[in-house]
């Protein structure tokens, strides 16, 4: 029996599995953007990432935060050039892996999106595109000021697919986050790589 069809739901994690990653590339353009030194920029970008996931700060207070720790002043237009930047380098989509979310939704499985991510990306997603009607479910850190491993997004997205742990498979990259669903029941694989992952679950 393939692996697919012993689940009735499928949780995908977004950066890292549905888009590609951000690149040395996509972080040394803000890093100039911002003139602070690459190294010290993406130390400060991560560093306070999870509250700006958690829509605890706005963007401009993201910004500033690390415009301040690095002892640069950002003004509101270089601001903004950093919130388009980074942005637009989480928006890179993998056709193939959004073409098996429909695949999986016309087979009758339920398909939720579960990803930390600031409100400025959720919303570009949201108004740019149309890969937010492609799932049953979105949960968003933002929107739940919760982010991955915290137990309480995981709950909300399994609330809103309808399904029990034990009949949900979560695909994300990172292994904390991994770690977090199968604390709670569900079945969840790291995800490496694209063939890797579609190979083993057809399977």
């Amino acid at each position: 029996m393939a692996l697919v069809s012993q689940f009735q739901a499928f949780i995908f994690d977004y950066g890292g599995v549905l888009a590609r990653h951000q690149t040395d590339a996509d972080q040394a353009r803000m890093a100039a953007a911002a003139g602070i030194a690459p190294e010290r920029f993406t130390e400060l970008y991560w560093a306070e990432r999870d509250d700006y996931d958690r829509d605890l700060i706005s963007g401009v207070e993201y910004w500033q935060r690390i415009g301040q720790s690095a002892g640069a002043s950002l003004s509101i237009r270089t601001i903004e050039e950093l919130t388009s930047l980074d942005t637009a380098s989480w928006m890179v989509f993998d056709a193939v892996m959004w073409d098996w979310v429909d695949q999986l939704r016309e087979a009758g499985k339920r398909v939720a999106l579960l990803s930390n991510m600031p409100r400025d990306l959720g919303e570009a997603i949201r108004t740019q595109t149309d890969k937010l009607d492609h799932f049953d479910q979105v949960t968003l850190s933002y929107a739940v000021r919760s982010i991955k491993p915290d137990p309480a997004i995981y709950e909300h997205c399994l609330e809103g697919l309808g399904t029990g742990p034990e009949q949900t498979l979560f695909l994300d990259d990172r292994i904390a986050n991994v770690q977090g669903a199968e604390l709670l029941g569900i079945r969840a694989f790291q995800f490496t790589s694209r063939d890797e992952m579609l190979l083993r679950l057809r399977a």
